[in-house]
């Protein structure tokens, strides 16, 4: 990061540390000059270490990677995060969900679930019947 600050963008820095890594470590995987792009977002977006320990490690790489690539709302990305620890959604469901703009569908159904069902009927009731 200081190199790349030092001499910027135009030297290729993270073209070389991709290099440089894949080299050193040639038995490890996942250091490719994408995926340490994706690092360098990673970190820039949740600079809060708390918050990665307690949330953003609980769910997969992948999910991480089309989070950081759809979602650039702050709040909106936490929601997404919460909602896939919560109902363990596969990536597949993941991204249809952010496509089908679910953030910003859900909770406009009206209904009297909380007042008259217990608290885990109550939920999947909503769920269920979430506005399409």
């Amino acid at each position: 990061m200081n190199r790349q600050q030092q001499q910027g963008w135009g030297a290729k820095v993270i073209n070389r540390l991709a290099a440089d890594l894949q080299k050193a470590f040639p038995e490890m995987k996942g250091f490719s000059l994408r995926n340490l792009k994706y690092m360098r977002a990673f970190a820039e977006a949740y600079p809060d270490e708390e918050l990665v320990q307690q949330v953003v490690a609980l769910i997969p790489w992948g999910h991480n990677v089309r989070i950081l690539d759809t979602i650039k709302d702050q709040t909106e990305r936490l929601w997404y995060l919460q909602q896939t620890i919560q109902y363990g959604w596969s990536r597949n469901v993941l991204v249809h969900q952010i496509e089908s703009k679910l953030y910003h569908r859900q909770g406009k159904a009206t209904t009297n679930f909380n007042r008259t069902l217990p608290q885990p009927q109550s939920e999947l009731a909503h769920q269920l019947l979430k506005d399409p």
